[in-house]
């Protein structure tokens, strides 16, 4: 029987690199999501030079680097915060999980610029050292709504628009505190003090909000925090797809370009040329997104035949039907120390049966940790000892109607399905 796979409960860093079964993980957090194309090319010359040049775009928007040796994780790192693109304090560097919905101040058709925000977030991050306590995998999200909303990704501290407020919401929970953009980073860094605090009297200490909200509920949080929460109408949440292809953000503003990466991946001399195609196209920048996307901003529409089709020749994905969007999977063997399956390769495979995406999903994950999705997926296919269980309409923890499939077993079920709709 293989072990059970190690739950490490944190998330690598720059200055915190974590042992896979390809060498060692780093990741770069962009500020706001957003990225010159010097400062992407550098990350890649970088992740090239001192790792394997893999790299993976998480579900965080953040950019993971593969490979790496703990003598050249150090050399990495050095880089990156030579660059300004990382704090040089560990514990700070740890926290510093801000996302915000990509566009920002380039989308007419947000409340606001979630950019704005999400940097004034880490500012207030870097002047309170009592928040570096935080767990590591403790986040925030910035939705401003508009082109590309960040409505179907949950964070431990939400801040989105209510009609002429900004209002903060804790994961798990249905109310929010509102207040207004000069006192928003002020409140929130209350909310996250009022999570360490009633984490620290719990006998069990929660290491994210949604825990805690069960523990305690989320009036007592924001009560802690000094805030009164009211019932505020929920954020409809839009199809969870990958922006791919050509989005236009609002009435004669310049469009923006998705390149979707396959399951996340990109290579680094990949990741390089995409960055000259951003200056030659864009406005020289990417944006980076939770969704296995990169964004290039600031794109003609007239420009897009020729754009596709040089992002296409990189093997990126351009078409919005391409099936590799409606699959997660995760990197799997041998890349992962956990893994008895190679997730994306197989995936990969099956990607080509299942032919243009339409509305199923399926998770293809090396083990039971569910590192690619955490929700459930109308197939799910789950590693063990070198074959798959299968649970159909859940997640990875759900219960399997097979057990101990091969890839060929599942490939002729997929045939079959496909031929009997």
């Amino acid at each position: 029987m293989t072990a059970a796979p190690a739950i490490k409960g944190w998330c690598p860093t720059l200055l915190s690199p974590m042992q896979s079964g390809d060498g060692w993980l780093a990741r770069v957090k962009p500020s706001a999501g957003g990225a010159s194309a010097d400062a992407a090319r550098l990350i890649a010359d970088a992740a090239r030079r001192h790792g394997n040049g893999h790299i993976d775009l998480t579900s965080r928007a953040n950019l993971q680097v593969r490979g790496l040796s703990p003598r050249s994780a150090e050399a990495f790192a050095e880089t990156i915060i030579t660059a300004g693109l990382a704090n040089t304090n560990p514990s700070l560097e740890a926290i510093r999980n801000v996302m915000a919905s990509p566009l920002g101040p380039d989308d007419p058709s947000a409340a606001f610029d979630s950019h704005a925000v999400a940097r004034d977030i880490e500012t207030m991050l870097s002047g309170e050292p009592t928040l570096w306590a935080l767990p590591s995998k403790f986040g925030f999200a910035v939705d401003a709504g508009g082109a590309l909303p960040l409505a179907d990704i949950t964070a431990d501290i939400m801040v989105h628009a209510h009609e002429r407020k900004l209002a903060m919401r804790l994961d798990g929970g249905m109310l929010a505190a509102l207040c207004d953009r000069t006192s928003l980073t002020e409140s929130v860094k209350a909310l996250a003090l009022a999570f360490l605090r009633l984490s620290a009297q719990r006998s069990e200490k929660p290491h994210r909000m949604r825990a805690l909200v069960m523990a305690v509920g989320e009036e007592a949080i924001f009560a802690a925090a000094g805030m009164t929460a009211v019932h505020a109408s929920a954020r409809l949440a839009p199809e969870g797809k990958s922006p791919i292809g050509l989005t236009s953000s609002g009435y004669q503003a310049p469009s923006v370009f998705g390149a979707g990466l396959p399951f996340g991946r990109i290579e680094a001399n990949v990741l390089h040329a995409l960055a000259d195609v951003s200056e030659r196209y864009g406005d020289g920048s990417l944006r980076t997104t939770p969704w296995r996307a990169l964004l290039l901003i600031g794109v003609s529409a007239s420009d897009e035949r020729n754009l596709r089709d040089e992002v296409a020749a990189l093997d990126l994905i351009t078409d919005p039907t391409d099936p590799r969007l409606n699959i997660f999977a995760c990197v799997g063997a041998p890349s992962c120390l956990s893994a008895t399956v190679d997730a994306r390769g197989d995936a990969a495979r099956l990607a080509a049966i299942i032919g243009p995406a339409h509305n199923d999903t399926l998770h293809v994950s090396a083990c039971v940790k569910s590192c690619a999705h955490r929700g459930a997926a109308s197939l799910t296919l789950v590693g063990r000892d070198g074959r798959y269980d299968l649970i159909r309409n859940g997640s990875a923890g759900g219960r399997p109607s097979l057990s101990g499939l091969t890839i060929d077993h599942i490939e002729a079920l997929l045939q079959s399905a496909k031929g009997h709709p």
